[in-house]
């Protein structure tokens, strides 16, 4: 289908792009960006004036496998990131099953199509995610595995985590950490500090997740293996993942666009949308989470979705599921700081899909010429409030609920095909 999306802002970090131009879409491939030639005949216009005209979003980190009594499937929360504006989903091992084998991973890849995201699966570590046994990093490479972690399942014995980095970096494959501590976290609910004392929950201290990214950063420097820290939650860790760039070190490292509007504060209410891990942090630590992804030493920003059913938030604070459902707020959220000022627009949007897809090695988040015509078009101006009639994603745990939010995605164009006009 030839469709043409014209006068809308087109702001392509890929390549230093941000005016206001027209695109041209054929055969799933992006055919002209600029003034469309004259024999460009479109079976479809799309009128974008006074629009922001996107990659489609690409999220890194991304759980759809919704707890829900009803049961739902990968399909239903694909559709609700479809309707956001995301078109590539980065899905961690941790799932039911878990992605350790190639039937899994293959399975996996096999439940995207041409009006879904693309879905592509970060393998296991090792095997069932024990720490026990690497898992066949190759086989699951070649079965379309884009990287690899362990998730939040902690690698004990150090020596089977250095086996699994030398291997992973004789075959060039990215591993994927999420940095805390086992057992200074095991037992905690909160982020150890005034409120956590105060409300009386069991603490995660900031060194759970420093000593872990110490840890991991010498084994790395060893290994010379390409390496991705996720859901980066302190001050202090963007300092330490800042320093192993100035030494040379092959790092990038993400935070949640959550943790860049909460903190431990809003844990004071009970609130159970707000047991999340790694857990909200200090004042501080948000803004220096901020700040982070302003400078770059924060390369992307991840949804780390993660939907339950609404029993999974009714017992006390301490007893319920951590998680949080982002896919529906994810984009918007980034908005609301770029008109609040605290952070430019062309790094939201290169956070969100130039560098995600330059990291994992994906074929998205670019404009280019040629390209997969994985697009979002959205509206800046248009306001929404969150609410349970408002969230698309089965899962409602959100602690942002009553919040009116920028940003409406008005049309998603996923390998070509327009798959969602509002």
């Amino acid at each position: 289908m030839k469709i043409a999306i014209k006068k809308g802002r087109v702001i392509d970090p890929a390549n230093h792009l941000d005016k206001i131009a027209d695109l041209a879409v054929e055969n799933g491939k992006i055919t002209h960006v600029g003034e469309l030639p004259a024999d460009f005949h479109p079976e479809k216009i799309i009128d974008a004036e006074h629009k922001w005209v996107i990659p489609g979003l690409v999220d890194i980190c991304c759980r759809p496998q919704v707890q829900h009594p009803h049961g739902t499937t990968l399909h239903d929360e694909a559709l609700a990131a479809i309707k956001r504006g995301i078109t590539s989903l980065c899905i961690p091992p941790d799932g039911d099953p878990i992605i350790d084998n190639t039937a899994n991973a293959l399975r996996l890849k096999q439940q995207s199509d041409h009006a879904l995201p693309s879905i592509y699966p970060i393998g296991a570590l090792t095997a069932q995610l024990a720490g026990t046994a690497i898992a066949d990093l190759t086989a699951l490479s070649q079965a379309g595995c884009v990287a690899f972690s362990n998730a939040q399942h902690p690698i004990v014995d150090l020596q089977i985590l250095k086996h699994c980095y030398d291997y992973a970096a004789s075959f060039d494959l990215l591993v994927v950490i999420q940095p805390q501590d086992y057992w200074l976290s095991k037992k905690g609910v909160a982020h150890e500090g005034f409120v956590a004392t105060l409300l009386g929950l069991p603490g995660i201290p900031e060194v759970a997740e420093t000593i872990a990214i110490a840890q991991h950063l010498l084994l790395i420097e060893q290994c010379n293996v390409r390496a991705h820290f996720t859901n980066l939650s302190t001050l202090r860790g963007v300092q330490q993942i800042q320093e192993a760039k100035a030494r040379g070190l092959k790092v990038s490292a993400d935070t949640a666009m959550h943790m860049l509007h909460l903190t431990e504060m809003d844990v004071k209410s009970f609130d159970a949308n707000c047991h999340l891990y790694p857990p909200l942090r200090s004042i501080q630590d948000c803004e220096g989470l901020l700040q982070g992804v302003v400078n770059g030493t924060l390369d992307a920003i991840c949804s780390d979705h993660r939907p339950l059913d609404t029993v999974a938030k009714l017992a006390p604070f301490g007893d319920t599921v951590p998680g949080i459902s982002t896919i529906d707020t994810f984009l918007a959220l980034g908005i609301h700081l770029v008109h609040q000022n605290k952070l430019p627009l062309n790094r939201l949007v290169d956070a969100l899909t130039h560098r995600p897809a330059q990291l994992f090695n994906l074929p998205a988040g670019t404009l280019s010429v040629g390209a997969a015509a994985d697009i979002s078009i959205i509206d800046p101006s248009r306001y929404w409030v969150i609410n349970d009639s408002s969230l698309l994603s089965k899962g409602k745990n959100t602690p942002f609920k009553h919040w009116e939010i920028p940003g409406q995605v008005t049309h998603t164009l996923c390998k070509g095909l327009l798959v969602h006009e509002a």
